[in-house]
């Protein structure tokens, strides 16, 4: 599918309410490069033309619902009093542009006020006697805690931490975006909090970002088993009896949308290979040679590699049989070389990998 019908069907999605949180910042992030400005000028247009409102538009990062209902009520009420279309077409598109650029200018005055409160409010919970370390280099940087565990600082970033981790917990504050290689405590857990969001763990590795366009949190699991959830400090009281938590596995990531208060789980962008004990990721590529093997015993084998669970649509597909060389292929390339044998297709839903397709009769 070329990039611009791909726009044209995350719009879709985004205007039916449909759009998942990964094809949400996907479509914020196509609208912001400004290389499908025509069709988004020509989607808000015609909203304009035919009526339509956006009755639950989430706009990143977090613009609250009724700014963009006023917007359109605005342009209804300017379009009822301008002269037809064929008489003067392009205020129409001047109109459609203006509307464009007041949501960009209220979303980023939204977002910058929002965030200045939320550090505000993070800043408050952070102890006053912890260390801090600012990373104001422009490559990663490297803190070792009193406990052995290893913090990879992103440029731009802090942490702030106790010299010795004395309490029940092991607890840490960042800000900005890190990697975290936790030394097993199952006694002490090692706690990590970020903005609105708390991650737990005995003993792993994990990464924690904000997705620059949406503003929302991101902890993807390399080993290990972490549970990550809502910060009971930064909630109202409402909020606290339904406090938002997940739980994730290797090669699986929880992106949490601060405007909704939820987690979405869902496979990282680059699936590495782990031991079956999820301790470590596999260094070395282990030769995969198949010679006309069914894809039952193929999808075995990749789930036991990556941690993933693979289900078919069919039973047939598993009658199938598949032979080549994946040893230097990563997850998503190994999958589409089955597919294009097998006259199948898969898709991501969640944290599972679903193969669509007839299967074969023998």
């Amino acid at each position: 599918m070329i990039k611009e019908e791909w726009f044209k069907y995350l719009l879709g999605l985004y205007q039916a309410n449909n759009i998942s949180v990964d094809e949400h910042d996907e479509l914020f992030e196509m609208i912001a490069s400004s290389d499908y400005d025509n069709i988004l000028d020509n989607a808000v247009l015609f909203d304009l033309q035919t009526g339509n409102e956006s009755d639950d538009a989430d706009l990143p990062p977090h613009i609250a619902h009724d700014i963009i209902r006023n917007i359109y009520e605005s342009e209804k009420n300017v379009k009822m009093i301008l002269p037809k279309k064929k008489v003067f077409p392009m205020i129409y598109r001047w109109v459609a542009a203006a509307s464009v650029i007041a949501i960009i200018l209220l979303a980023t005055f939204y977002y910058q006020t929002t965030n200045v409160t939320l550090k505000q409010q993070f800043a408050a919970i952070i102890p006053k006697y912890s260390i801090t370390v600012a990373n104001t280099k422009n490559e990663q940087q490297l803190v070792v805690l009193s406990d052995g565990s290893k913090v990879t600082l992103a440029p731009n970033s802090s942490i702030h931490y106790s010299r010795i981790f004395a309490g029940e917990t092991r607890d840490v504050y960042l800000e900005g975006e890190a990697f975290f290689q936790v030394t097993k405590n199952p006694v002490k857990p090692f706690m990590v909090y970020y903005n609105n969001i708390v991650t737990k763990v005995l003993g792993t590795s994990f990464t924690i970002n904000t997705n620059k366009t949406t503003g929302n949190v991101e902890v993807a699991v390399k080993t290990g088993k972490v549970q990550v959830f809502e910060n009971e400090k930064l909630l109202s009281i409402t909020e606290r009896t339904n406090k938002a938590s997940t739980i994730l596995t290797p090669n699986q990531k929880a992106v949490y949308n601060l405007n909704l208060h939820l987690f979405e789980n869902n496979i990282v962008e680059k699936p590495e290979r782990i031991l079956p004990n999820d301790t470590a990721v596999v260094n070395t590529k282990e030769v995969l040679v198949f010679d006309q093997e069914k894809l039952r015993s193929v999808f075995i084998k990749l789930q036991s590699y990556y941690g993933i669970d693979i289900v078919v649509e069919s039973t047939n597909l598993y009658n199938c049989s598949f032979s080549g060389d994946i040893s230097n292929l990563d997850l998503f390339s190994v999958l589409k070389s089955i597919c294009i044998a097998t006259n199948s297709s898969f898709e991501v839903n969640g944290t599972k990998i679903l193969i669509k397709g007839n299967g074969c009769d023998y």
